[in-house]
C-alpha cells in the first residue's frame, strides 16, 4: 500500500518518538508512506470558531495535496483526522462552499474533487492483511500487558462524519485499537466510563487545567479500578493529558497508582522489534516497565 502521511503539528515537534514509531511500523508491514507539504490541519478547534471558511479552505488544501497525486490520507492524530474527513464531508454535500473554496484553490493552480479518503493509523492497521502480518512479525509480544483504550472525542464524533457504520447506544466505541492489540498479544480490558473526555480539550480550548485534572483523574480511577497495567492512546493531546498529568496529580497524591500511556503505534512498533531508545519511550514522564 501507497499513502501520504499526515503526522500534523504536536507530533513532529513534540514527541518525534511517536513519528519514528510510526515510520518503522509502516516499513515493517511494507506500507510506503509519502511526505507531502501539508500543513496544520487546522484544529477541530480554534480557528473553526473564529473564521470557519478559512478553517475548511486550509483543509481543503491539504486534502488537495494528497488526492493530486492520486493517494489517500493516513493521520496520526484523531483531531487531525476529523478535520479532515470533516471538511471532505462538507464539500460533498455543499456546493456552495465546494465552489467557494476551489476558487481559493484555483489560485495556486490547486483543485479538489473529493475523491480521496482519510484513515486513523489504527483503522488502517486493524485490516485483516495487517493483523495478520502483525501477528507473523511479532519479536517481543505484548504478554502480562492488560491494556485499556481511550479513542478520545474526535476518533469518533460526530458518528455522521467519523464512524463508517452506524453508532450502537450501548457499544458505541470502535474495535480497531482492540483488534490491533489483541494481535500483538496484549490482553484488552474494557473499563467504566470509557468514552469519557481525557480533560485535554477544557485546559486546551479555557485554560481551565485544574479542573481538566479532575476529568483526568476520574477516567484514570475507573482504569485503576479494572486494574489496567497500560493506556493506548491515538492523539497526541490525550497522550499530554494522560502522561503529565498523571505527573501532576502524583505530586498532590505520591501514593497515587500511575499507568503508562502510549500511542498505538508506539505499542506496535515495540512488538514487531523496534528498539524503545530509537522510540523515544524514555522520554515519557510515566516510564513503560519494560524499559
Amino acid at each position: 500500500m501507497k499513502i501520504s502521511l499526515f503526522t500534523g503539528c504536536v507530533i513532529p515537534i513534540r514527541y518525534p518518538g511517536m513519528e519514528v514509531s510510526i515510520r518503522e511500523l509502516a516499513g515493517k508491514l511494507g506500507i510506503e508512506l509519502v511526505d507531502m507539504k501539508f500543513s496544520c490541519c487546522p484544529s477541530p478547534t480554534g480557528l473553526k470558531e473564529v473564521h470557519f471558511d478559512s478553517w475548511l479552505t486550509l483543509a481543503a488544501r491539504n486534502l488537495s495535496l494528497a488526492e493530486d497525486q492520486g493517494l489517500d490520507i493516513v493521520t496520526t492524530c484523531s483531531g487531525c483526522a476529523n478535520t479532515l474527513r470533516e471538511t471532505a464531508c462538507i464539500l460533498k454535500n455543499n456546493t456552495g462552499k465546494l465552489l467557494s473554496v476551489r476558487k481559493v484553490l484555483s489560485r495556486y493552480e490547486m483543485d479538489l474533487k473529493g475523491t480521496g479518503k482519510i484513515f486513523n493509523l489504527p483503522e488502517l492497521l486493524a485490516r485483516d492483511e495487517y493483523l495478520d502480518l502483525m501477528e507473523e512479525k511479532l519479536i517481543n509480544p505484548l504478554i502480562n500487558m492488560r491494556i485499556g483504550t481511550h479513542y478520545g472525542c474526535h476518533y469518533l464524533r460526530p458518528a455522521s462524519v467519523m464512524l463508517d457504520r452506524e453508532q450502537d447506544t450501548y457499544f458505541p466505541l470502535p474495535e480497531t485499537m482492540e483488534l490491533v492489540l489483541e494481535s500483538l498479544g496484549a490482553e484488552v480490558m474494557e473499563y467504566s466510563r470509557q468514552e469519557l473526555c481525557c480533560g485535554a480539550a477544557l485546559s486546551i480550548n479555557t485554560g481551565r487545567s485544574e479542573e481538566a485534572l479532575q476529568i483526568t483523574a476520574e477516567k484514570l480511577g475507573w482504569m485503576n479500578e479494572a486494574e489496567i497495567n497500560a493506556l493506548a492512546v491515538t492523539c497526541p493531546a490525550c497522550f499530554t493529558q494522560f502522561d503529565t498529568g498523571q505527573a501532576l496529580l502524583k505530586r498532590k497524591n505520591r501514593n497515587m497508582r500511575t499507568i503508562p500511556v502510549f500511542h498505538i503505534a508506539e505499542l506496535a512498533a515495540y512488538a514487531l522489534g523496534s528498539d524503545p531508545g530509537r522510540l523515544n519511550l524514555n522520554t515519557h514522564k510515566i516510564k513503560p516497565h519494560f524499559l
